[in-house]
């Protein structure tokens, strides 16, 4: 049995990610990465991979994300992850 990786040791971290419907894909809203991953650009990178288009559909004026509950209104993709963090993609809403 391989042992398990020292997370946070090189930059490995756990994520758990959870998405909306619109960009779910399978039945589960909620992914489980795990690696190099130490901010939202890199995390997008991670999805894109694991997801193949996965970024073409993330646009920017769609979509927000928050970070154990914190929503990040500006700069989002610069924000350094932990390990053991909770990422959301969270649709924006808007109505008059």
């Amino acid at each position: 049995m391989a042992p398990e990786p020292r997370r946070d040791a090189g930059g490995l971290r756990m994520l758990t990610v959870r998405l909306p419907s619109t960009l779910r894909v399978g039945a589960s809203d909620t992914l489980q990465l795990d690696g190099a991953i130490g901010s939202i650009a890199q995390l997008i990178d991670a999805l894109d991979a694991k997801i193949p288009g996965f970024k073409d559909q993330l646009d920017d004026s769609v979509f927000n994300f928050a970070v154990n509950d914190e929503m990040l209104l500006h700069h989002a993709r610069e924000k350094r992850l932990a390990d053991g963090d909770v990422v959301e993609i969270i649709p924006t809403i808007s109505g008059g």
